[in-house]
């Protein structure tokens, strides 16, 4: 999603081609050969590799030239990572965001003075990054550059949207900025535990820029939320910082709690025995509310429909403080807001079948919450709520799944040569048990394999399958693990039915 916004297809091409120029840079090699590995015309790789020894020039202050008389050649001087930071840098929707917040006192045709692009491009090119926003309801006057919304969203999206580009680095410097990383991270650093460290540093630095501008550009939040979050920071703490911009206290209390708010606004538990953890514990102990209705009726679901008898959150406290803060940052809020996650590719968790199944359930489980009273605001966020909780149990799910072997029982001539291959093979499936077999009990095992039809026990109720030697072994390999696969899927949707019904 973040390339979509901010690349246009002339660069990822340009990244594509570059891919292989720093693959390909042992030896010097023909415009032809690179046509040959892309989709893409001659006179297009030659444009293409133009515009790239432009951009290394740029980037190195020295004169590159990726044509030799002896081929094409890229030395390895800059990395495919370094020439993607520049692309998506120098981009006109990421120096569009930049202004967005550092210089909102221009408006568009003051940037596209500064770029030395025309309105009609800069609009073109900054498309997806403004329909972004306003997926969050967050309203772009393009003309003036200016933003009107949820002012918690605004900062988010600022910082998600940098953060993803650039890490913060290369931005520009703030003058007389009263908020300093090392005064606020002695007040939060009770909460977050990884405060003082290098990443840890410059995600802090980046969000107190953004809530410094913002509210210097008189954008200071003025309510706060129904929900407090479990983590209080008193609005004692950012009276120093704010005491020159923010007189008004309500103001004053409500920039604080969002200051709190931020340190649950993600699932951030990486260890347990956090001091973070016994506050979440403490809240839970004394606070009833919709978020933490919806917390304990959310683990409550997950531990009865996909976990095995005995399964306590107790042994899972990690997980269990994450899952925490997704829903009480979604509960605060109280409608749909951007995350790290969701820009990121995450596909890789769309194609597994148990991913699917936790949405689908999950899915159900807030819809049906969303009718209730004081829960509406759950129908604008449900499929991304859904989403997020999946990707972070499936592997605790899968893990409990994958304690459900499959049995199986080989029936095969006593000649190593022969059998070995075969043996290693089962045993090399993760979900696979190999079992002896005992004439007649064929409670001891699943699923049996043989080398002959003939092998088959008379009576045996267990599928099998027949593994001839004579055959070709590579299609036979994978016809098995097929078959071995089909009997676990089926042993797994048992299992859970049988769970539903108890």
């Amino acid at each position: 999603m973040l390339d979509a916004m901010m690349l246009e297809n002339t660069d990822k091409r340009k990244l594509t081609l570059f891919r292989l120029l720093t693959i390909f840079s042992d030896k010097r090699y023909s415009v032809k050969f690179f046509e040959s590995k892309l989709d893409y015309s001659y006179s297009r790789v030659v444009y293409l590799l133009e515009l790239i020894q432009q951009d290394l020039t740029d980037m190195t202050g020295k004169k590159v030239d990726l044509f030799t008389k002896n081929g094409v050649h890229h030395k390895q001087d800059i990395t495919y990572d370094m020439y993607y930071q520049y692309l998506i840098i120098q981009s006109i929707p990421y120096q569009l965001l930049v202004s967005l917040l550092y210089f909102p006192e221009n408006n568009l045709d003051q940037f596209c003075d500064n770029h030395f692009q025309s309105r009609t491009t800069v609009v073109r090119k900054s498309k997806l990054l403004i329909d972004y926003f306003k997926h969050f309801d967050i309203k772009v006057n393009i003309s003036q550059l200016s933003l009107s919304g949820d002012e918690r969203i605004i900062r988010i999206l600022f910082y998600d949207l940098i953060w993803m580009t650039s890490q913060g680095t290369n931005l520009p410097k703030i003058r007389q900025n009263p908020l300093t990383y090392k005064e606020v991270s002695k007040i939060i650093s009770p909460y977050f535990p990884d405060t003082f460290s290098y990443g840890a540093r410059k995600q802090i630095s980046l969000m107190l820029d953004i809530i410094y501008l913002r509210v210097r550009k008189g954008n200071a939040l003025t309510e706060q939320t129904e929900i407090e979050p479990y983590i209080i920071i008193p609005e004692m703490y950012t009276a120093p910082y704010f005491e020159t911009l923010i007189t008004d206290p309500e103001a004053l209390a409500a920039e604080a709690q969002f200051a709190a708010f931020l340190l649950i606004a993600s699932p951030n538990f990486f260890r347990e025995g956090e001091h973070r953890l016994l506050l979440l514990d403490s809240y839970l102990e004394t606070h009833s509310n919709t978020a933490t209705k919806l917390l304990e009726e959310f683990t409550v679901f997950f531990k009865d429909q996909f976990m095995p008898d005995g399964f306590s959150w107790r042994n899972e406290v990690i997980l269990f403080g994450n899952v925490a803060n997704i829903l009480f940052s979604h509960s605060i809020i109280k409608q749909k807001f951007p995350t790290l996650f969701h820009l990121t590719d995450n596909n890789i968790y769309s194609k597994n079948k148990y991913y699917y199944q936790l949405f689908t359930e999950f899915r159900a489980l807030f819809q049906k919450i969303s009718n209730r009273k004081n829960y509406a605001w759950l129908r604008s966020t449900i499929d991304s709520l859904s989403d997020t909780l999946s990707a972070l149990l499936v592997p605790l799910y899968e893990s409990f799944l994958g304690n459900n072997l499959i049995r199986i029982a080989l029936v095969a001539e006593s000649n190593y040569l022969l059998v070995e291959p075969l043996t290693q093979f089962i045993k090399d499936i993760p979900f696979v048990q190999l079992v002896a077999y005992k004439y007649g009990e064929f409670s001891s095992f699943d699923f049996m394999v043989t080398t002959s039809s003939f092998l088959i026990p008379e009576n045996c109720p267990l599928p099998s399958f027949v593994f001839r030697f004579s055959a070709d072994s590579d299609e036979q390999f994978l016809s098995l693990y097929q078959a071995i696969k089909d009997v676990h899927n089926q042993k797994d949707s048992n299992l859970m039915q049988q769970k539903k019904t108890n």
